[in-house]
C-alpha cells in the first residue's frame, strides 16, 4: 500500500534509481569502506514526516577505528603525494560532485526539506566551486626565509609550513554537504586527514561526498565518516587526544561545550556558530535592492541560516516606504514542498525545530507585537512555517535577541547612521551584518563601526571561496573560507641558522 514518501515522490515524478538513493540506510565510511555498526537512527523527510530512511550511532570504539585509519593515512600514502597529485585528486572529486549534481540535490532536499532549485544552484554548484578554487592551495603551501633580525650577517631564519595532522569536522543539518566540502577542502589542500561527523538528521550527501572521494582516487583512510548524536559520536571524537584539530559549525551552546573539550588535548579550533545578523537599511539605500536582500537575507533556506539577517534597522526617513515594499514581497514569497522547483521557502527540517520556531512566533502574538506578516500557521502541528514579519520590534524581546533559526524577521527603525549602528551592534553575536546606501562614505564608515566578520554591501549570502567567512563575538572563532581557513589546518616550524651552519 503507497504511503506518504511514495504519494510525495510520485508528485513529483521522481525515478526509481533517485527513491532507491534516498531510502537506502547510510552507513559510516572508515578507510575507503563502508561500516554497517550500532543502533539506528531513522531519518524523517521533513515534508512528509515520515522515516525514509536510517543511519546508525557510531560508538567510541568505531569512532577510534576513524581516527586510527586517518592517522594510518597521515603517515603512509597521502603524505607521499606530489602537491599536484593533491591538486588533480582534488579536481576529479569537484568533477564528479558535478556530474552526481542531481542526486546530491535530491538527497539535501529529501534530508534537510529545502527547495531542490536552491540545492543545486548553491548547495552542489558551490560545493564544487570551493573543491576547485582550494585545489590550488595545494601547491601554494609556502614559507618564508630572511636575516634573523637580532643577529650579524650569516644568521638566516627559514619558516616551514606543515599539515597540522588528523581533523575533527562537526558539520550541521542545515547544509550538510556544502559545509562539509569547505572544511574538508582546505583541510586537503593543506595535507590534512579527516574525520567528520555529519549532523545524525541530515547525513546522506556526506556519505556520497565520500564515496566519490574515493572514486576520484583519495587514498583510504583520508576522508573518513561516523554518524551519530553528538552526546555519543561528536563527545568521542572531540575528547580523543589523537585529534589535532576541531573544526566545529553549529549552535553556540554546542560550540562552548566542544571548545572545552578541546582545551584538555589543546586541540585547535574553529567555531563557526550562531548569529544574529543585522540588515543596516540607509536613508539613502535604494529600496528595490534592500527588499531583495532583506527577503533571501532572513526567508531563504527557510531562515535555517546562521547568518541569517534576523534583525533590520532601518532609517525613519525610508521607514514606511520601505515596510510596505517588504510586506507586499513577503506575501507573494511560494511556501511549499522541497521537491517543488517552484519552491522558495519549504518546511523546517523536523517536527522538534517547528516547536522551538512555532514558540517565538506564539509568544509575539500573545505579547501583542505587530506582526504586519504573519504565515507562520496557527498550529505547531502544520507542514509549513511561512514569513513572520514584527514590526517596531522591542530591543529586550527575545525575537530581537534570541537566535530563532527560522523565517521571522523583526524590524525596528531610527534617525540617522549612529542610531541604525547601535541598533545592529545591540546583541552579543558577530557573524554576519549587510549594509543597504547608494552612498559608499556611508557603506566606508558602517563597515567600520558595525561588529560582524562578514559584511555584505546591497545584498546578503554571496559568500565567495576566496574570501574567509566566521564571527565575533559568541559567533565563534576563526574562519572558514578564504586563504585563512587553509593557514588553520597548517602548522608553523621555524628553523634558525647560526653563521656557522651557512
Amino acid at each position: 500500500m503507497p504511503n506518504k514518501i511514495d504519494d510525495y515522490f510520485g508528485s513529483w515524478n521522481i525515478d526509481h534509481d533517485l527513491r532507491a538513493l534516498a531510502q537506502r540506510d547510510v552507513p559510516h565510511w572508515i578507510g575507503n569502506q563502508k561500516v554497517l555498526d550500532g543502533s539506528e537512527i531513522p531519518l524523517v523527510e521533513p515534508h512528509t514526516g515520515e522515516v525514509v530512511a536510517n543511519t546508525f550511532e557510531a560508538g567510541a570504539d568505531l569512532v577510534s577505528k576513524a581516527i586510527a585509519s586517518a592517522e594510518n593515512a597521515l603517515a603512509g600514502e597521502w603524505s607521499q603525494l606530489r602537491p599536484l597529485d593533491c591538486q588533480s585528486l582534488m579536481l576529479k572529486l569537484a568533477d564528479l560532485i558535478e556530474e552526481h549534481s542531481e542526486q546530491l540535490a535530491f538527497l539535501e532536499s529529501v534530508n534537510v526539506g529545502k527547495p531542490i532549485a536552491q540545492a543545486r544552484e548553491i548547495d552542489v554548484a558551490a560545493s564544487v566551486d570551493v573543491l576547485r578554487h582550494f585545489a590550488g592551495f595545494c601547491t601554494r603551501i609556502e614559507g618564508r626565509t630572511g636575516p634573523l633580525s637580532a643577529y650579524g650577517p650569516g644568521h638566516t631564519g627559514m619558516t616551514v609550513k606543515q599539515p597540522v595532522g588528523v581533523v575533527a569536522v562537526i558539520s550541521p543539518w542545515n547544509f550538510p554537504l556544502q559545509t562539509l566540502v569547505w572544511k574538508c577542502a582546505a583541510a586537503f589542500a593543506a595535507g590534512c586527514v579527516v574525520v567528520a561527523k555529519p549532523s545524525e538528521m541530515t547525513p546522506a550527501s556526506s556519505y556520497i561526498f565520500a564515496e566519490l572521494a574515493a572514486k576520484a582516487g583519495f587514498p583510504a583512510g583520508v576522508l573518513n565518516i561516523v554518524n551519530g548524536t553528538g552526546a555519543i559520536t561528536g563527545a568521542a571524537l572531540t575528547g580523543d587526544p589523537r585529534i589535532d584539530k576541531i573544526t566545529f559549525t553549529g549552535s553556540t551552546a554546542t560550540g562552548v561545550l566542544v571548545g572545552q573539550t578541546a582545551v584538555p588535548n589543546m586541540a585547535r579550533v574553529t567555531l563557526e556558530l550562531g548569529g544574529k545578523s543585522a540588515a543596516i537599511v540607509a536613508a539613502d539605500a535604494d529600496l528595490d535592492v534592500a527588499v531583495d536582500g532583506v527577503l533571501n537575507g532572513i526567508f531563504f533556506n527557510s531562515g535555517q541560516v546562521c547568518d541569517a539577517t534576523s534583525r533590520v534597522v532601518v532609517d525613519e526617513a525610508i521607514h514606511d516606504a520601505f515596510m510596505d515594499r517588504l510586506i507586499t514581497a513577503a506575501q507573494d514569497l511560494n511556501v511549499g514542498a522541497g521537491l517543488d522547483p517552484e519552491t522558495f521557502m519549504s518546511p523546517l527540517v523536523s517536527q522538534q525545530h517547528r516547536k522551538k520556531v512555532f514558540s517565538y512566533i506564539q509568544a509575539a502574538r500573545d505579547d501583542g507585537l505587530s506582526l504586519v506578516v504573519d504565515r507562520g500557521g496557527d498550529s505547531v502541528d502544520e507542514t509549513f512555517t511561512g514569513p513572520v514579519i514584527v514590526q517596531d520590534c522591542p530591543q529586550d524581546h527575545p525575537i530581537w535577541r534570541e537566535e530563532i533559526f527560522g523565517p521571522v524577521l523583526a524590524v525596528c527603525k531610527a534617525k540617522g547612521l549612529a542610531a541604525l549602528l547601535e541598533l545592529a551592534n545591540d546583541t552579543e553575536y558577530g557573524l554576519g551584518a549587510s549594509i543597504y546606501s547608494r552612498n559608499m562614505a556611508t557603506i566606508l564608515a558602517a563597515s567600520k563601526q558595525v561588529k560582524a566578520g562578514t559584511i555584505y554591501v546591497n545584498g546578503h549570502g554571496f559568500l565567495d571561496p576566496a574570501y574567509p567567512f566566521g564571527g565575533l563575538g559568541m559567533s565563534g572563532v576563526g574562519k572558514d573560507l578564504g586563504a585563512e581557513q587553509v593557514e588553520s589546518y597548517l602548522e608553523t616550524k621555524s628553523l634558525l641558522f647560526s653563521e656557522q651552519s651557512i
